[in-house]
C-alpha cells in the first residue's frame, strides 16, 4: 500500500490552512487528500471535540470524501452496534496513532466484525490525529483488500497523522478564525511568539518563549526546511520534504504563513503545545515525550512530532522516567495510565 506522496504536501499545507472557517476545514482536508487517501472505496473525516460522561467520543462533523457519501451513515450504523464500551476501547487504545484495523482484530473483535460487514470492506486505515483531551481528527480509509503497511510505509502515514493533529490544535486555539487587519510588521501578530521574515530566514520580532539566541535559532532553521520542503522538492522528492516538515519546533511552535496589508508574507510561530496534564512535576517537554513514549511510539515519530533532536528526546525520556521512579517501558506506560488527560 504506496501512498500518493505528492499530495502529501499539499495535504499538510491543507492542514494549517488558518483561512477557513470551522466548518470548511474538515471538507478541505478530504478534497486534498483524496488521491493520497482514497483506496477505492471512499473515505472520512470525523472531528472529535472531547468525550462524553461514558468516555465515548463526541463528533461535532463527520463527512464523506467526494463519491462515498453513506460511508459514515455506515460507520456510525456500526459504532452503534458494537455498542459504546467497544467504541470507547477503541478510541481510548487508538489516539495520535495510526491504525489497521486487520492488525487489532483480536483486540477489538467487534469492532473489526461490525466495521467490515456494515461497511463492506475487508480492512481499513485509520488515522487518529486526536489530541490527548479527546479534540481532533480521525480519518478512516477502507480497503476491499488486507492492508499491509511495511515499517516505512507505517512512519510515513504517522507523520500525516501528526501535521493534521497539529493542524487542527492550531485552528481550535484561534476559536473563530482571525485576521489582523492593519497590524504593523514590527508587531507579533495573532499572539504569536516570533515573526520570521522567509527572505532571509530571521527573526524580525520575538516575545514570550521564542525570546533568546536558542530559540531564534530552531525556529529560524525550521523555517528554512519547512520552505524548502514546499519548494521543488515536494515533487522531486516527495518523502524527504515530508520529513524536513516536522510538526512542532521544539514541542511548541508550529509555523504558518501570514501576510500583512501590503501582501508581504511573513512565518509566524504560533504556540501549539499538544493538551498533555503535568504529571507530577515534569516539565512540559519532558511531559510531552513521556506521554507518547508511553502510547507505544517510536522515537523516531516522536521526535517529528516534537521537532526535537534524537539525542535531545532521549534525554528528556530518561529525565523524565527518572522523575517518575520508573525504569521499563511497561512501568512508564502504568504510571501515565493512572494520570487524567488535561482539559482544554
Amino acid at each position: 500500500m504506496d501512498p500518493n506522496q505528492e499530495a502529501a504536501i499539499d495535504l499538510v499545507e491543507a492542514s494549517y490552512d488558518l483561512e477557513l472557517a470551522p466548518d470548511d476545514w474538515l471538507p478541505h482536508v478530504l478534497r486534498t487528500g483524496k488521491a493520497l487517501m482514497d483506496l477505492g472505496m471512499g473515505f472520512y473525516g470525523a472531528v472529535s471535540a472531547g468525550t462524553s460522561e461514558q468516555g465515548v467520543p463526541i463528533f461535532t462533523q463527520v463527512l464523506a470524501a467526494e463519491g462515498s457519501e453513506e460511508l459514515p451513515v455506515r460507520i456510525l450504523r456500526a459504532a452503534r452496534e458494537a455498542g459504546p464500551d467497544s467504541v470507547k476501547a477503541a478510541s481510548e487504545g487508538s489516539l495520535g496513532r495510526v491504525v489497521v484495523l486487520s492488525e487489532n482484530r483480536d483486540r477489538w473483535p467487534g469492532a473489526y466484525e461490525t466495521l467490515t460487514r456494515n461497511v463492506g470492506c475487508k480492512d481499513m486505515l485509520v488515522l487518529t490525529a486526536v489530541d490527548p483531551d479527546h479534540h481532533g481528527v480521525t480519518i478512516g480509509i477502507p480497503s476491499s483488500e488486507p492492508i499491509a503497511l511495511g515499517a516505512r510505509q507505517r512512519e510515513y502515514w504517522q507523520m500525516i497523522e501528526v501535521h493534521l493533529a497539529a493542524g487542527h490544535r492550531l485552528r481550535r486555539s484561534f476559536g473563530v478564525q482571525s485576521s489582523a487587519p492593519g497590524m504593523p510588521i514590527t508587531e507579533v501578530p495573532l499572539n504569536a511568539e516570533a515573526l520570521i521574515d522567509p527572505t532571509r530566514f530571521v527573526v524580525s520580532e520575538a516575545r514570550g518563549t521564542a525570546q533568546g539566541k536558542e530559540a531564534a535559532m530552531n525556529i529560524r532553521e525550521a523555517a528554512r526546511l519547512v520552505d524548502k520542503a514546499r519548494g521543488p522538492l515536494r515533487k522531486r522528492d516527495p518523502e524527504e520534504a515530508l520529513r524536513l516538515w516536522e510538526g512542532l519546533v521544539r514541542g511548541r511552535w508550529t509555523l504558518v504563513d501570514w501576510f500583512d496589508t501590503d501582501g508581504r508574507r511573513f512565518v509566524l510561530a504560533k504556540p501549539n503545545v499538544p493538551n498533555i496534564a503535568d504529571p507530577r512535576g515534569l516539565s512540559e517537554l519532558e511531559a510531552q515525550v513521556a506521554h507518547y513514549a508511553s502510547h507505544g511510539e517510536s522515537s523516531k515519530i516522536i521526535g517529528y512530532r516534537l521537532g526535537l533532536s534524537p539525542s535531545y528526546m532521549s534525554r528528556l525520556l530518561n529525565d523524565g522516567m527518572r522523575k517518575l521512579g520508573v525504569k521499563t517501558q511497561a512501568q512508564l506506560v502504568e504510571k501515565m495510565r493512572a494520570i487524567p488527560a488535561s482539559v482544554a
